[in-house]
């Protein structure tokens, strides 16, 4: 059994970034850019007023002789004299000799002329060329992610298409006759499926597609077609249950039946020991445990970083940040223990709770979860106040 940091880094290491293509600009939301992204042209790209107002060919005097309105987008060609004033609009290019603008709510006018009721300094309310950037700036680095102001700002800078990665697929297989779908009728001794719904939810939120099948019952050929079926038209499969060593465990013999694809089987973390992931049919497959909380640890921990690396995502890795505890965690020497934590914030700083509750078997009080903090095989306890790592969820979902 592999350390956690270790074992991630062997599963890094077997995936690449997915191919490229190019796709209109209006489509890229979301997606992972495959270049760098640079200002082809300088900003703004003549002279422009700041302001609603009068360019001033001069700002001397008190009265100016208006001998022209430019309304934004119009190029203007004609030099502004010294006793000279231009009214023009937000946005709109200021003639040539144009030593500053001033507000429409500083002036006044008869319509022929504009009178000046504010000291006025040069080159104020003026955007000067290449002010923003010049040709040649970074918009966006290759491997960022296109967020909705992210592309605001390359349809701003007039960019039509871009190179972006290609979307990992992602299969979904769920095992078990034990499980009941949410709005079936509730059974004792049964279980109502999450973790495919976990699963379906942060794909979309990650722009990640995916194909689902199950839950399917406990029958080596049926478990058996069904991850054929999914490797056959996905880039990763993910399994939900079947990978512990009870008799109706499927998943993990047919992950293990070829020594030379396998990747990992079971790592030093708890929850979620039981992972395996191998490669059939040249799919990398994830062999998750069932427990939701494990299959949970193992998806931000493992599955994530994978999926992102594959997506081109430069920073795939999980952003493990300092935090300080609030009160005592506890965990056990050998092993990373992952233990759910609520988060607060004071002073500029974030403190973390550990939960009450840690059974691998229970699950409820992850809606009350913000995060998990990790314990390392040395450390069996951590008293309030010190340090320690934590996986914030939303930071790895943004």
């Amino acid at each position: 059994m592999l350390d956690m940091h270790i074992a991630l880094e062997r599963l890094l290491e077997a995936v690449e970034p997915m191919r490229v293509e190019n796709v209109a600009v209006t489509d890229a939301g979301d997606r992972i850019v495959a270049e760098d992204l640079y200002v082809t042209r300088p900003f703004p790209d003549s002279a422009r007023g700041a302001v609603d107002g009068y360019a001033l060919g001069s700002c001397e005097n008190q009265t100016y002789t208006i001998t022209r309105h430019i309304a934004a987008g119009a190029e203007v060609k004609e030099v502004l004299q010294p006793h000279e004033a231009a009214e023009v609009m937000t946005g709109a290019c200021v003639p040539p000799g144009s030593e500053a603008v001033v507000r429409v709510e500083d002036t006044s006018t008869d319509g022929a002329q504009v009178e000046i009721h504010t000291p006025v300094e040069r080159d104020s309310n003026i955007n000067h060329i290449g002010e923003e950037a010049h040709p040649g700036a970074l918009i966006m680095q290759r491997g960022e992610r296109v967020s909705e102001i992210g592309s605001s700002v390359l349809c701003y800078a007039g960019i039509n298409r871009v190179n972006v990665y290609r979307v990992p697929v992602v299969g979904i297989l769920i095992t078990g006759p034990e499980l009941l779908e949410p709005g079936e009728v509730y059974q004792r001794g049964k279980t109502y499926n999450s973790n495919c719904y976990l699963m379906r939810n942060i794909l979309a939120r990650l722009g990640m597609p995916w194909h689902m099948r199950g839950p399917v019952d406990d029958e080596p050929k049926v478990v058996e077609r069904a991850l054929e079926e999914l490797t056959s038209k996905c880039d990763v499969v993910v399994t939900s249950g079947g990978v512990s060593m009870g008799k109706y465990d499927y998943v993990r013999p047919l992950l293990l039946r070829d020594d030379e694809a396998v990747l990992l089987n079971r790592t030093r973390i708890k929850p979620g020991r039981p992972l395996v992931v191998s490669r059939l049919n040249e799919t990398m497959c994830f062999g998750m445990p069932g427990y939701p909380s494990a299959f949970l640890s193992n998806m931000f921990v493992y599955l994530l970083p994978v999926l992102k690396k594959m997506g081109g995502w430069s920073m795939c890795r999980p952003a493990w940040c300092p935090v300080c505890l609030s009160a005592p965690a506890r965990g056990r020497q050998g092993r990373s223990d992952l233990l759910r934590a609520r988060l607060s914030y004071a002073e500029g700083r974030i403190f973390a709770a550990p939960l009450d509750d840690q059974m691998t078997s229970h699950y409820l009080n992850m809606a009350g979860c913000d995060a998990l903090l990790h314990l390392d095989m040395q450390s069996a306890s951590l008293h309030e106040g010190e340090l320690v790592q934590a996986l914030i969820f939303r930071h790895e979902l943004d």
